[in-house]
């Protein structure tokens, strides 16, 4: 009669550990891209929300001035952002850069046609990372202050966010 050994021990052997690391290690790799891409898709998001911000105050700075919108970003309209006065000379909060985590005025640009922005691929604007770029635009032989508005925000690499078709660049105004 033979005898049998019996494991006194019980536990994991290093082929059975080498064998859940690996599996662990190729859940990690297909996950990570998809979990970095997500998050690039939220910082873009809360760039856009930065966009319609800035566009709400210009809107309501000019229901405050007979229609004409802000020709610069001073403390005027700064003052419509949120936590501002809407008086002209306290300030709001800057939107945050979600890229950075830091509070940002837009910045002043330089678009003179929306539908010539919205129609160039979004390569054309450089914002900057996260940041939103405001225009101003007078329409030929105005005399007020600007008639109208382009704000564009910028992706992971500085330039303009995507619009909805292919090629196209976002850009918010009241056109």
């Amino acid at each position: 009669m033979g005898r049998r050994k019996i494991r006194s021990q019980s536990g994991f052997t290093l082929i059975e550990l080498l064998v859940v690391v690996i599996i662990i290690g190729i859940l990690a790799a297909i996950a990570l891209p998809n979990f970095i891409g997500a998050q690039d898709k939220a910082r873009e998001a809360s760039v856009k929300a930065n966009m319609r911000t800035a566009q709400i105050a210009a809107e309501a700075y000019a229901v405050d001035n007979a229609g004409s919108y802000p020709g610069s970003v001073d403390a005027p309209y700064q003052s419509y952002f949120p936590g501002g006065k809407s008086d002209g000379t306290t300030a709001g909060n800057p939107p945050v850069n979600p890229f950075t985590s830091t509070g940002e005025w837009p910045a002043l640009g330089s678009v003179s046609s929306v539908q010539t922005a919205r129609d160039a691929a979004p390569a054309t604007h450089n914002p900057g990372i996260g940041k939103v770029q405001y225009s101003p635009i007078t329409a030929s032989g105005s005399t007020g202050g600007a008639t109208s508005y382009a704000i564009i925000g910028g992706n992971k690499d500085g330039v303009g966010l995507g619009g909805t078709t292919a090629g196209k660049t976002l850009v918010l105004s009241n056109q």
